[in-house]
C-alpha cells in the first residue's frame, strides 16, 4: 500500500436534526478537505463515531464517501466486536474502491487472551480484499497492539501496518520500528513531524478536518509543527470529537450533531471555540 507521506482526514460522520445520517454533509466535507491538499480521508474512525451506527447506516456512510466525487483516496474503518461484521465491511470496502481498510481490535473482550485477538485480526486480514492496517489507541479500546499481539498474529500478505493513535512517543518508537519495511500512520497532530522523521508514512489526525493545508503542509516537512500543535491543543481542550463537530457546523457544512452517550457542546462553548479557532486566521471554506 503506497501511502508514503500521506495525510488522511479521519472525517466525522454528520447527523442531522433527526438524529439520522446527513450524506450530503460528508459529501460537501470530503470535496473540501480533498481541495484543501490532504491525501484522503478516513471514514468510520472514532471520530467517525462508528460503534453509534448500526451496520446498515455504515454501508450507507461508505457508499455516500465512495460516491462524493471528492478525488480523495479513502480508507475504512471496519470496526465491529463481531468479526463477521468486520468481514463485510472490509469486503464492501474493496468493492466501493477504497485503499484499504483500519481494523480496531474487538474492544468489548477486553480480558479475551491475546491468541483469541490473533484470531480475530486473521479473519479480517484472510477475507479483506484491501490492505488492512492494524488501530492502536489502547485508551478508548483497552486492548493495545502489542508485540505479543503482533507476534501472535505473524506474517500476513495483507497486513500493511498500524495507526497508532496513542500519542505516546515511546509507542511511536516502538511501532514505527515494528513495522519500518511496512506503514506506520501517527493518529496525533502533535507528533506528525515526529512520526515522520521515525520513519512513518504520515498520519490520520482530526485536525486534518478542519485545518487541511496546514496537515498537509507539516507532511510534506514544512515547518509547521508548532502552529498544528497549538490548534491540536484547543481542540482537545474543548473535546476532540465535539469540537470538530462544531467548526464543521459553525461553518455550515451540517448540522453535525452527535448521538448517546456522546454530546456536544452548549452554546456557551460553541461560541467560544469558533471565537477562539477564527484566532489562527484559518481559511474559511468556499463549500461550492
Amino acid at each position: 500500500m503506497d501511502i508514503v507521506r500521506a495525510a488522511f482526514a479521519p472525517v466525522p460522520t454528520p447527523v442531522g436534526e433527526d438524529g439520522g445520517f446527513e450524506p450530503s454533509a460528508l459529501s460537501r466535507h470530503l470535496r473540501w478537505i480533498a481541495d484543501g491538499g490532504v491525501d484522503g480521508a478516513l471514514v468510520l474512525g472514532t471520530n467517525g463515531e462508528f460503534p453509534s451506527f448500526s451496520l446498515d447506516e455504515r454501508r450507507r456512510v461508505a457508499e455516500t464517501a465512495a460516491a462524493a466525487g471528492s478525488n480523495a483516496r479513502l480508507l475504512l474503518g471496519v470496526g465491529s466486536c463481531a468479526v463477521v461484521e468486520a468481514v463485510k465491511m472490509a469486503r464492501l470496502a474493496g468493492r466501493l474502491g477504497y485503499e484499504a481498510v483500519l481494523c480496531p481490535p474487538p474492544f468489548y473482550y477486553r480480558g479475551a487472551p491475546v491468541g483469541g485477538i490473533a484470531d480475530f485480526f486473521r479473519a479480517v486480514l484472510d477475507a479483506s480484499p484491501l490492505p488492512v492496517l492494524l488501530y492502536h489507541i489502547p485508551q478508548v479500546t483497552g486492548v493495545p497492539i502489542s508485540d505479543e499481539l503482533l507476534d501472535a498474529i505473524g506474517d500476513h500478505g495483507r497486513l500493511a501496518g498500524v495507526k497508532d493513535s496513542s500519542g505516546d512517543p515511546r509507542e511511536m518508537a516502538r511501532l514505527a520500528a515494528r513495522f519500518s519495511d511496512g506503514c506506520y500512520m501517527v493518529g496525533s497532530d502533535r507528533l506528525v513531524a515526529a512520526a515522520l522523521e521515525a520513519g512513518g508514512a504520515g498520519s490520520i489526525s482530526a485536525a486534518a478536518s478542519v485545518v487541511p493545508k496546514l496537515v498537509a503542509a507539516v507532511n510534506r516537512g514544512v515547518d509547521r509543527q508548532h502552529e498544528l500543535t497549538a490548534i491540536r491543543s484547543l481542540l482537545e481542550e474543548f473535546g476532540l470529537g465535539p469540537a470538530v463537530k462544531c467548526i464543521l457546523r459553525g461553518w455550515g457544512f451540517g448540522s453535525y450533531r452527535t448521538r448517546p452517550p456522546l454530546l456536544g457542546l452548549d452554546e456557551a462553548r460553541e461560541r467560544d471555540l469558533l471565537r477562539r479557532f477564527s484566532e489562527f486566521n484559518v481559511e474559511h471554506p468556499d463549500r461550492g
